[in-house]
């Protein structure tokens, strides 16, 4: 579990820091707030760990390595390197401080400048990782579904090694490739893979390899371009429970997850979201809507649960700024939610005119 982070110096934003992290993380904002980004930071590094800790027992790579590697392949920069994630008109460097608590505590930290091409040279050596392989898992779900374009993907990365699809969709493949593992599943997975089930009336489910993924209800079968958007986004969590890649203390990013989905099952992911988190799982997402954000804040007031919000706020030629707020005390201010209350507003006073 991420207890606590702070990037400092980092695209657009000079510095962002939190603390006391709980089980479900909302990030909220404008188009270009750095949402995605901050969570691409998290996962690159969350990862990094996790791969770093399953590589040693075949062969010792140097963590700087894997992370320099991950950054580059997870926000794909061009020929100048990592440098251009520094934060412009600064000489100072960007520094990443994420701390983890499983067993015990474990601290990432590393920073690089502007000449920084593909090498992390300042950064936590092999010596003070303290995991092991078993301590995390991390899986970052995409705003684009991944089901229709599987085999694209494969293709670019592993036999033209192109860019375009970045690892956060290329690792979340490998995760789905895992066949379905038979065995009982921890009851809030179970509830929730059932709910999805329900809310489609149908399941996902991996298929042969010239197909790699089929969407069955009832008696029919349909392929995954013949499958609304919609059931693909919500699919993939479905076959990550059922593979067991999606598990206690695994780490879940999620980019926008009610892409493509009606309000009334918007609503519902909200509630398997908090599902989720009560199997121990630690969830970070972003959102652009309305009904997602403000579902979770029904659920964080009715059970008393802490749910972060994150508002970042962009305004012209100024470094992003951003607030934590608890969603147990109500809805955040944010450009989201006034445009929501704006369009209340012209609705009553349309209606006071008539």
């Amino acid at each position: 579990m991420i207890t606590d982070f702070t990037i400092r110096n980092f695209l657009g934003i000079k510095e962002i820091s939190a603390g006391n992290l709980p089980q479900v993380n909302l990030f909220i904002g404008t188009n270009d707030s750095g949402k995605t980004a901050i969570l691409k930071m998290l996962y690159a590094t969350t990862k990094s760990l996790d791969d770093f800790g399953k590589r040693q027992s075949v062969i010792r790579i140097p963590f700087k390595r894997i992370l320099s590697d991950k950054l580059i392949n997870t926000f794909q920069p061009r020929k100048s390197g990592l440098g251009e994630l520094v934060f412009k008109g600064t000489s100072e460097k960007l520094e990443v401080v994420i701390n983890f608590q499983e067993k015990e505590m474990q601290e990432i930290r590393f920073s690089f400048g502007e000449s920084t091409t593909n090498s992390i040279v300042d950064g936590t050596e092999n010596s003070n990782i303290k995991i092991s392989s078993e301590d995390y898992n991390t899986i970052f779900i995409p705003s684009k579904e991944v089901l229709t374009a599987f085999d694209a993907i494969a293709l670019t990365r592993e036999t033209y090694n192109m860019i375009g699809f970045d690892d956060t969709y290329y690792d979340l493949i490998l995760n789905l490739r895992v066949p379905t593992q038979s065995g009982k599943t921890v009851s809030e997975l179970s509830k929730v893979n059932n709910d999805l089930e329900d809310l489609f009336e149908g399941v996902i489910s991996q298929g042969p390899k010239e197909n790699p993924f089929i969407f069955k209800k009832g008696k029919s079968e349909f392929s995954m371009p013949l499958t609304a958007e919609g059931i693909k986004k919500v699919g993939i969590l479905t076959t990550l429970i059922r593979n067991r890649r999606l598990k206690k203390k695994t780490i879940l990013f999620m980019d926008e997850p009610e892409t493509a989905l009606h309000p009334k099952a918007v609503r519902s992911l909200a509630e398997m979201i908090v599902t989720l988190s009560r199997a121990d799982i630690q969830i970070f997402i972003t959102s652009h809507n309305y009904f997602l954000i403000k579902q979770l804040a029904i659920i964080s007031k009715r059970d008393n649960m802490d749910i972060n919000c994150f508002s970042l706020i962009k305004e012209k030629d100024k470094p992003v700024r951003y607030t934590i707020e608890d969603m147990k005390n109500g809805l955040p201010d944010n450009p989201i939610i006034e445009e929501a209350l704006a369009m209340f507003n012209e609705e009553i006073l349309n209606d006071l005119k008539a």
